[in-house]
């Protein structure tokens, strides 16, 4: 049991406080026959990796995805659009932020996103009032699961991997996240979220809709 105050909980975006289904995005905009192959040439490419650590442009990415895939600069700008479109809010999660916040306890976001996506989320939601603090991958050119992006959130707030809880839903990240010491949570669902939280918190939080089911 970790102590009922930790000085942080660092929560991951992507299938933990938005919804990310990749694979929908892509048959959004492609005829996909083979998704494994594609999901490799896309998002788990290493073009995608650099867009995420800001090491390319918006722009590069797009030329260098539509020669790979043989495709129209339309085609990705459609699926750059579908991606912001596809980061939605889950409600329960958001409602978890509020709570803690409310409780007293500090948030913070640590995210692999390219800036011009972070960009838009940014400007379309409020949530992201309730973080003391967001890392952005791609704002300081490190993201997870390298221990150094792990390192910079610590130092930059002068905390001990120790006193802080870390969500995530990529096990490479929790295991990195791990190794240096977090508290880690590996991240199903949101249910199993919240209540694997509520336990290391020693605190009741119940989402409206578990109370609802």
């Amino acid at each position: 049991m970790i102590n009922p105050q930790p000085k942080a909980i660092i929560f991951d975006i992507g299938n933990v406080v938005l919804e990310w289904q990749p694979e929908h995005v892509l048959q959004s905009v492609f005829s996909v026959s083979n998704m494994p192959m594609m999901m490799e040439q896309t998002f788990l490419s290493p073009e995608w990796s650099a867009y995420d650590q800001g090491l390319i442009s918006t722009k590069d990415l797009k030329e260098q995805l539509a020669d790979k895939l043989e495709c129209s600069n339309t085609a990705m700008e459609a699926l750059l659009q579908n991606v912001v479109i596809a980061l939605r809010p889950i409600p329960e999660m958001i409602e978890l932020l509020t709570k803690l916040k409310a409780l007293g306890y500090p948030i913070y976001a640590l995210t692999n996103m390219p800036s011009d996506i972070f960009r838009s989320l940014l400007e379309e939601h409020l949530f992201w009032k309730l973080f003391d603090d967001i890392v952005v991958s791609s704002h300081i050119k490190l993201a997870k699961p390298d221990p150094k992006i792990f390192e910079f959130i610590l130092a930059k707030h002068q905390l001990k991997a120790a006193e802080c809880i870390f969500l995530d839903d990529s096990k490479a990240n929790v295991t990195s996240a791990k190794a240096l010491g977090f508290t880690t949570i590996k991240v199903i669902n949101f249910q199993q979220a919240i209540d694997d939280l509520s336990e290391l918190l020693d605190i009741e939080i119940v989402s409206t809709k578990y109370l609802a089911d």
